[in-house]
């Protein structure tokens, strides 16, 4: 068994012992991706100058995040560690891709923005972003290296952004 999955067995296997535990990260699984982003609409309002830049990264970025995670999920298929072991999932979920995290990939996207622009939000972020991607694992429908991955894109998406910016200067 390789290390991704003893790793993945060793966290999932924390579940189901906890119902509060449980219920922080399944709310970090599910529903926190959409905190953060009223999270960040409340920042584009009360925040400064650094957080309505990151919000315009975060556009362009996300953008970019999605396609390359598209372009992925077409070339490569890893099933999602519920079905490889046969388990039973916190969280109901398709049974299609898992390699990278999805989840993980936007919230590293946005993390990225906030830092790339020095928000004194940042450390936030980073917080969330590790939670979602801890979280997706805790409750059965992702690998560490699904995690791992949706980091490195999230990162990629928005080097790729400003690189896109400096090129075409769209913001």
């Amino acid at each position: 068994m390789s290390t991704n999955s003893e790793l993945f067995l060793q966290i999932y296997n924390l579940g189901g012992h906890n119902y509060l535990l449980d219920r922080i990260f399944i709310f970090g699984a599910n529903e926190l991706i959409f905190v953060t982003f009223i999270i960040i609409f409340l920042l584009i309002i009360l925040g400064g100058p650094q957080e309505r830049r990151a919000f315009l990264l975060i556009i362009v970025g996300l953008i970019l995040a999605k396609l390359l995670v598209i372009f992925t999920h077409i070339i490569f298929f890893e099933p999602r560690p519920y079905i490889t072991f046969n388990l039973i999932p916190l969280i109901s979920h398709t049974p299609d891709a898992a390699f990278p995290s999805t989840h993980t990939t936007v919230m590293a996207t946005v993390a990225a923005a906030y830092l790339f622009c020095k928000s004194k939000f940042s450390l936030l972020f980073l917080f969330l972003m590790f939670w979602v991607g801890f979280a997706r694992i805790y409750v059965g429908v992702h690998y560490p290296l699904d995690i791992l991955g949706g980091i490195i894109y999230g990162l990629f998406a928005i080097l790729l952004t400003i690189l896109l910016n400096k090129k075409i200067k769209f913001f």
